[in-house]
């Protein structure tokens, strides 16, 4: 399919954040390094959540809803190989007319909570099983499931090795928090608090999206006790921090599957629902310990478990093997060669 045509159905606002929107964009990132052309039909807030589309050599349409057809989506960029849809609003009565029209569709789904007509089902939750989508896709669809799949930039698969390489003798000094691309950064105030409380010499790095602020006032008030803090925004380059922290606070969405490529423990909070068998199942493996819902995070929770891990390099280290061994940051080089025609690479 080189040179073809591959349409994604994807949005990012304040409110569901930009996670749907980046996934898709690293398989459009890797199918356009094979010769495919991508466009986008999104959202209006899309871009100004998701700045790494506006900058990327895909065109963006603003589409919006569940109205969109085959005949209109040919008549405004032509008629694609592939439909990609990512949206928990979007199901097989979306999807239904472009299959009908001969045009393969692509589901990107966490969820497994509604029907989908596709010829291929991408869910990279850690211990999605086959059953949880027998009833919900056509009997003849590839189904691939697990985040030996997660659509990681190359990036990560890049600075895995050295990423590895660091965490053999882990000390807990530097913390990166980072709680998604929608506007959480006012909900950072008992992670920051936490932070100080734990009384560690610790140098903090807290990721904040296009959409995120974080109040001028919890600023200043962690700065006052001494917690060592430094902004950045927009981040191209998250693997780089990564690489560089100790340990994680951050959300239960798709970042999951990035700190595991780095084998970076994390302290993990649960911002949405469908976070909720991720974050459960990570724990079960080892790789993260669970700080519960972010709008019930008190600052002794995050101290109480900050403090654990100080004290226990072990415990790091047993965190970081587990990680590794869930992702290994090749998941969209294995989907883009799937969509092309040619046979996927087996994860590890």
């Amino acid at each position: 399919m080189s040179g073809g045509l591959v349409v994604f159905r994807a949005d990012a606002s304040p409110t569901i954040g930009g996670g749907h929107v980046m996934r898709c964009l690293t398989l459009a990132d890797a199918l356009y390094r094979r010769g495919a052309r991508c466009v986008f039909l999104s959202g209006p807030e899309t871009t100004a959540i998701v700045p790494a589309l506006a900058a990327a050599p895909h065109r963006v349409i603003e589409a919006s809803g569940p109205d969109l057809d085959p005949g209109t989506v040919a008549a405004e960029v032509g008629r694609p190989e592939w439909l990609v849809v990512d949206s928990y609003a979007l199901d097989a009565t979306f999807e239904r007319p472009f299959r009908a029209a001969g045009i393969r569709v692509c589901v990107i789904d966490d969820m497994a909570d509604r029907p989908h007509d596709c010829d291929l089902l991408l869910d990279q939750t850690l211990g999605r099983r086959e059953e949880d989508y027998r009833a919900l896709v056509p009997p003849d669809a590839c189904r691939l499931l697990g985040p030996g799949n997660a659509l990681l930039r190359p990036q990560f698969a890049a600075a895995r090795p050295s990423a590895l390489a660091r965490r053999t003798a882990p000390a807990l000094r530097r913390v990166l928090v980072s709680l998604g691309a929608g506007d959480v950064g006012t909900s950072m105030a008992p992670v920051l608090d936490g932070l100080c409380a734990s009384r560690l010499d610790l140098t903090v790095d807290v990721v904040l999206g296009a959409a995120g602020t974080l109040d001028p006032d919890v600023l200043q008030r962690v700065r006052r006790k001494g917690l060592d803090i430094a902004l950045h925004h927009e981040v191209r380059d998250m693997a780089a921090l990564m690489v560089e922290a100790d340990l994680a606070i951050g959300g239960g969405g798709t970042s999951s599957w990035e700190r595991c490529c780095l084998g970076l423990p994390a302290l993990v909070v649960t911002i949405a629902d469908n976070q909720n068998l991720i974050v459960k199942n990570l724990c079960a493996a080892g790789a993260i310990r669970s700080l519960g819902r972010l709008d019930r995070l008190s600052p002794a929770a995050v101290a109480a478990e900050v403090t654990r891990l100080a004290a226990a390099p072990a415990a790091l280290a047993a965190m970081s093997r587990a990680g590794a061994a869930v992702c290994d940051g090749l998941g969209a080089e294995r989907m883009a060669h799937l969509l092309l025609g040619q046979r996927p690479a087996e994860p590890e």
